[in-house]
């Protein structure tokens, strides 16, 4: 219950500081914020969890090296660089996900659903790929965020039939994250290339906070059996 309470306190303090951050256009602080809360969850979970999974050391390095990069992202390599440290970080969580995936036998009502959401996804983030051409310097910028974006939609796919398979509380986790963390990417880029607005950078704030957490509680939460193993 203690170690609960100090994380809670924790979360809403930072993302106070987060909020005061981005008012005061410190966005250096914004990233150090999110390294510290991403430190900080794991270590209020380490003696409940003494042996962590190797994809949670893979997510927490990567995730820690590329907003640290970002705090320089004014230079170009640190900001193409954060992305492609990114693009490992949610390699580690693909792996991790596939590990509790099982297929099953699939009704046709079931695959047609599963086409459709994933083809609107992939449509929607296609065409903000696509809108974001225009304001790229460089061919280079713009395979990097083609990679980046595959790579973040193969996420969601995982997601989604990980969530489908189990149903489970950690199941739940990771598709919060997932969710958050696509609209945390999306509101980034938003506020990068279209309008920089003071609610928008808040709101992704916080979603990055929510994306370490549920990336932590993902990792620490056990997998209990499939309770719907005919769905997919």
């Amino acid at each position: 219950m203690k170690r609960k309470f100090r994380f809670i306190t924790a979360f809403i303090c930072l993302m106070v500081l987060d909020i005061m951050a981005v008012f005061s256009t410190w966005f250096w602080v914004v990233n150090i914020i999110y390294i510290v809360f991403l430190f900080n969850a794991v270590w209020m979970f380490r003696k409940k969890y003494k042996n962590f999974n190797s994809n949670l050391y893979v997510f927490l390095g990567f995730s820690g090296l590329a907003f640290l990069a970002r705090i320089f992202e004014t230079t170009w390599y640190f900001n193409q660089g954060s992305l492609i440290l990114l693009t490992v970080a949610y390699l580690a969580l693909i792996i991790e996900s596939v590990k509790h995936i099982e297929i099953k036998n699939a009704s046709n009502y079931m695959l047609l659903y599963f086409t459709l959401i994933v083809g609107i996804n992939a449509y929607l983030l296609g065409i903000h790929v696509f809108d974001m051409r225009v304001h790229l310097p460089s061919s280079l910028d713009y395979g990097i965020y083609i990679v980046y974006y595959i790579n973040l939609l193969t996420l969601g796919v995982f997601g989604f039939i990980y969530y489908l398979n189990s149903y489970s509380k950690k199941a739940v986790f990771f598709v919060s994250l997932i969710l958050a963390l696509i609209f945390a990417e999306v509101l980034r880029d938003m506020g990068v290339f279209y309008l920089q607005d003071p609610s928008v950078e808040v709101t992704e704030g916080i979603l990055r906070l929510a994306v370490a957490l549920f990336a932590v509680l993902f990792f620490t939460t056990k997998e209990k059996k499939l309770r719907l193993i005919n769905m997919l």
